[in-house]
């Protein structure tokens, strides 16, 4: 079996031990996850002292564990490490995710000759590390998770992660925008599986149809430039380096005890291998967006149609910026949007009936939609962005079934995406309150169940989009869906 094939049992394990589980530890969170989760195999937890916590029988070791074990849960300290190995093997277990620290990354010659022999002893005995120092493997369709919130639905993205804190933040975040997961790994050292080989396994997996990663350092620069060239050239990558700037490598020594190097050799290999750089977490969310809601399209027409003149036109300059083209509505569209505002309204006063277009005087839902669908009824645009300001809901609102405009806006926009073939994404602005953020949450997952893709600002979404057309440009045939 070819080490990314061993790499199966890290995905697909049918009984897990944790090592270290006390009342109140991190080892009790880590059960908490599995069981609130609903992890559908068999879960051992083990202490010296013994005992039962939440139902479960506490075993002393592994090697009092009654049954085979898959997967094993390090919580336990670095000097217990190679002990713990040798009885995962003696139990068979074919890996183990050592949540431990206390290795490389402490920068000490002590922590790395420790992480050293570890991966000497496990190697000999045919068992495989995720880590030191992280969290572990997300897969949510067996319920294997290292947090209870995360969603229990399994999707195609795929996540690997040196960080357990980002690693938690981006499925949580993306998870709150729709976005559901093949699995995700939190590999912190790296000191065997590491990022090249998660890259190798996720090229062939059948599951991911997206992958994205959040990367500090690099084991091996040769093997991960091809590994991310062959995933790349097999399904979109998006890759957040860290650590670019002097003080972020020394940051990300101190973090996962890799090399950060050069920030400007980086931006050449990702762009040389195929891969889509992001800068940041929320960028790494807006493209996992665009690529999991947006159908494959070309073209840079586009045509705004939203509330609030001001924020019309600023969407219409960061869309230019990005290099789209808002072109001229012909005077028959004109036309039409005038008629249906007419069918609810006297005039057509106070609206911008060229594109951009502004329909934040339209009090009805079904007015809404006409003027949507005549717009994504046109073939002189490519795309169609809806925009407004989640805290305009007090506008005058006359239509029964939605509680205010927005919510009205977004129910005529995810009707017309249900009816044309017209990608349609929607940007949501002024977010300035805790009232405007429970507004916004719930107008986004109203999105997302309608399969739109929606952007908290619409240069977020002209730059996500913008990279979104470039990489199907360049994988004109392996990039379709």
């Amino acid at each position: 079996m070819s080490r990314e094939g061993s790499l199966d049992v890290i995905f697909n394990p049918t009984s897990v031990a944790i090592a270290g589980v006390a009342s109140g530890g991190i080892g009790q969170a880590f059960l908490d996850c599995l069981l609130d989760s609903g992890f559908k195999g068999n879960i051992y937890p083990l202490n010296p002292k013994g005992g039962e916590i939440r139902g479960l029988t506490v075993y002393p070791s592994l090697r009092d564990v009654p049954r085979p074990v898959d997967y094993v849960i390090s919580c336990i300290p670095a000097r217990s490490a190679i002990q713990l190995i040798k009885d995962s093997a003696a139990a068979g277990a074919k890996a183990i995710a050592f949540f431990t620290a206390g290795f490389s990354e402490m920068g000490s010659e002590e922590g790395r000759v420790l992480e050293g022999e570890m991966v000497h002893v496990a190697r000999a005995l045919g068992v495989r590390i995720i880590g030191p120092n992280c969290l572990g493997v997300y897969r949510p369709e067996l319920g294997l998770s290292f947090a209870s919130d995360f969603p229990g639905e399994g999707g195609r993205v795929a996540f690997i992660c040196q960080s357990g804190g980002n690693a938690i933040y981006l499925i949580r975040s993306a998870a709150r925008r729709g976005i559901r997961f093949s699995k995700a790994v939190s590999y912190g050292n790296a000191c065997d599986i590491d990022e090249s080989e998660l890259l190798e396994y996720l090229a062939e997996d059948a599951e991911t149809e997206v992958v994205a990663a959040y990367i500090e350092g690099v084991k091996d620069g040769r093997r991960f430039h091809s590994a991310l060239r062959k995933v790349s050239a097999a399904k979109p990558v998006i890759i957040l380096k860290a650590g670019g700037t002097d003080a972020g490598a020394r940051a990300a020594a101190s973090h996962t005890g890799t090399l950060a190097g050069s920030d400007d050799i980086w931006t050449r290999a990702l762009e040389q291998a195929g891969a889509i750089r992001v800068h940041d977490l929320e960028e790494v969310v807006d493209m996992l967006i665009a690529f999991c809601y947006l159908p494959r399209f070309e073209g840079r027409r586009v045509g705004v149609c939203g509330a609030g003149g001001g924020h019309n036109v600023l969407t219409t300059d960061q869309f230019g910026a990005a290099g789209f083209v808002l072109p001229p509505l012909p005077q028959y569209v004109q036309d039409e949007i005038r008629q249906a505002i007419r069918k609810v309204l006297k005039s057509e006063a106070g609206f911008m009936l060229d594109n951009p277009v502004d329909v934040t005087n339209m009090p009805t839902s079904e007015g809404l939609y006409d003027i949507l669908k005549k717009l994504a009824t046109y073939d002189g645009i490519d795309l169609l962005v809806g925009q407004f300001s989640v805290n305009n809901s007090g506008w005058p609102y006359q239509s029964s079934g939605y509680s205010s405009w927005p919510e009205a806006f977004t129910g005529a926009a995810a009707r017309v995406r249900s009816e044309t073939n017209k990608p349609l994404a929607m940007v949501i602005h002024a977010v300035i309150s805790s009232w405007d953020l429970d507004k916004a949450l719930g107008l986004e997952r109203q999105c997302s169940e309608a399969g739109l893709p929606m952007f908290r600002s619409a240069a977020r979404a002209a730059k996500a989009i913008d990279r979104f057309l470039r990489y199907h440009k360049n994988h004109p045939v392996s990039a379709s869906r």
